[in-house]
Formats: C-alpha cells, sequence, structure tokens
C-alpha cells in the first residue's frame, strides 16, 4: 500500500469539509442598492412579492397598475389556478396546458395584507432587472401590445389573471417556473426542477440567498 503524505490528507479532509459545509449563501447588496423583495407560500403553491419600483415604469405591469406600491405575482394552469381546483390541477400535469399570470396589484406589502409563509430576498439592482424582465416577458399581449386579462383574480380587493406565454406542465409547475425566474436574476435555487413544493424552493433560498440589505 503506497503511504500518502500526511499534508495530502489534511487537504483532503479541509475539501471534504469544506463541501460538506457548503459555501452559504453570498454577500447581500449594500442598503443604498438593494431592493428587499420576497418569495411567499401557502404551502402548495409560491408566488413573488415585488416593490414596483423593481418594474420599469415604462414597462408592461406599471403601464396596466400605475398606482401600484407593490406586486403579489404568481403563476399557473389557466384551468386550475382561477378555480383552485384538485382536479385540473392534476390532469395538467400530464400534457402542456396553457397558462396565467395572478398579478395582485396592491398599496401596501403584501406581506402584511396576506397570511402567508415567505423568505425575504436581497435583489441587487441587476437581479431586480433581470427578474423584471423575465416576469413581464412571459405575459401574452394583444395585437396592440397590451397585456391580455383571463379573468378576475382570487383577490377581491383587486387582482386580475393575465394570459401567459409558457405552457403548464409536469416538468413546469408553478413552483419551478418560480425557481426558474430567479436563476435567471442570478438567485441562487439550486436544482429548479426539483422544487416540487414551495417548501423546498424556501429551504433553498435560506441556504443560498441573502434575506436582508446590507448595512451602510
Amino acid at each position: 500500500m503506497i503511504a500518502l503524505p500526511r499534508a495530502l490528507f489534511a487537504a483532503l479532509g479541509l475539501w471534504v469539509l469544506a463541501g460538506c459545509a457548503g459555501s452559504g449563501p453570498p454577500p447581500a447588496p449594500r442598503a443604498e442598492a438593494c431592493l428587499l423583495a420576497a418569495v411567499s407560500s401557502n404551502d402548495w403553491h409560491a408566488g413573488f412579492y415585488l416593490p414596483a419600483e423593481v418594474f420599469p415604469e415604462e414597462g408592461l405591469l406599471r403601464a396596466a397598475f400605475p398606482d401600484a406600491a407593490w406586486f403579489a405575482i404568481g403563476w399557473g394552469d389557466a384551468r386550475a389556478y382561477p378555480r383552485l381546483g384538485v382536479f385540473e390541477a392534476i390532469s395538467s400535469v400530464f400534457w402542456p396546458t396553457p397558462s396565467v399570470l395572478h398579478v395582485a396589484a396592491m398599496n401596501r406589502d403584501p406581506r402584511d395584507a396576506y397570511r402567508q409563509s415567505y423568505r425575504n430576498i436581497a435583489l441587487s439592482p441587476d437581479q431586480a432587472a433581470s427578474l423584471a424582465v423575465e416576469i413581464e416577458a412571459e405575459l401574452a399581449l394583444s395585437p396592440e401590445g397590451a397585456v391580455e386579462v383571463a379573468g378576475p383574480g382570487l383577490d377581491p380587493r383587486g387582482s386580475v389573471f393575465l394570459k401567459a406565454r409558457s405552457r403548464y406542465h409536469a416538468l413546469n409547475t408553478c413552483n419551478v417556473w418560480i425557481a426558474r425566474r430567479l436563476e435567471d436574476a442570478e438567485v441562487e435555487t439550486g436544482w429548479t426542477g426539483g422544487h416540487l413544493l414551495p417548501a423546498s424552493l424556501l429551504r433553498a433560498l435560506r441556504r443560498r440567498a441573502p434575506e436582508a440589505c446590507a448595512p451602510v
């Protein structure tokens, strides 16, 4: 048996320990260049809580809802999401179906308005801008270039379903869609396809994303 140098064993041990410990979340953006958003969970469905300033003033959402201070945004199957139907949700997994975005345009923080679990995420300006681009790219548009309303939303205080571009299926569920939009904005979530329920996504964000802006 070949004897390995002690230094090599020590180096290997440190490498294993570092891999087990993980690198932890990246440093938070500085407060003067940081936007605090959140990913919400009702134990079945994940969504975004985003300040309106994440989106450009001339963008689709702020043009459609100019008085909004906050947006609560979710994505899902066009049949199951509006009805909260279990049968539609199960059946839509087996073949691709049309999708919708649920948008609640609000004048107060959704974390205060809704009784849902959430995980704060500190976004840099570049991350916030990328996330806004990804969300607005999901909106299906009329021939005139406006958002298309699919029906009234779930919040009677003011929300709508808007027609979306993507197809809902087993490999692109609501929670996977949220995780992919975060990854596109360089917010790490791990394997996006593994987030079958929002609890998995929120656990990944606890490990991988800063939840508060860094002090000045």
